[in-house]
């Protein structure tokens, strides 16, 4: 009887501390669709997808697993946040600040980054097929084991070439 009471609580305290790390999240998504602002928060796993984000404020922010797909971030500060796996596909990240990002495994099929700040980023093993660097800093950055970078799927690099230098 002991045993089980005490399975019961601890069962019981486990569903509770994950309910409340879940509702954490959801109250950061919810203040960030609200203001456009939440450095540092953990938005890992959101559903960002489509949405109007300009000039939107994520220093810092953990935004890994996230779908931003069809997105605006045009003018947004993503600097220092984590985008490991995210979904950038068709994003707009035109004049962005992503420098010292880690964009590790992110799918940026036909996204914009012109004029964008990638200082410092960390884009290994990113997908970056059609994606469109014209303009962009990218001093530092690390690129290394980048996919998706043969044929017709080559990336528009920093000087408005078509290229497909950063893939190994």
């Amino acid at each position: 009887m002991k045993l089980t009471v005490i399975f019961s609580i601890i069962v019981l305290s486990s569903v509770s501390l994950a309910s409340s790390i879940g509702a954490e999240n959801l109250d950061h998504v919810k203040k960030f669709k609200q203001t456009k602002q939440c450095p540092g928060c953990d938005l890992s796993g959101a559903d960002l997808s489509g949405l109007n984000l300009r000039q939107a404020n994520l220093q810092g922010a953990d935004l890994s697993g996230a779908s931003l797909g069809g997105s605006d971030l045009t003018k947004a500060n993503l600097s220092g946040a984590i985008l490991t796996g995210a979904n950038l596909n068709g994003t707009k990240l035109i004049g962005a600040n992503l420098s010292n990002a880690r964009l590790n495994s992110v799918r940026m099929w036909v996204t914009q980054l012109m004029d964008a700040n990638l200082k410092g980023a960390s884009l290994i093993n990113a997908f970056i097929g059609k994606s469109n660097f014209t303009g962009a800093d990218v001093t530092g950055a690390n690129f290394n084991g980048v996919q998706s970078c043969d044929g017709d799927h080559n990336y528009i690099a920093p000087d408005g070439s078509r290229s497909n230098a950063w893939c190994k």
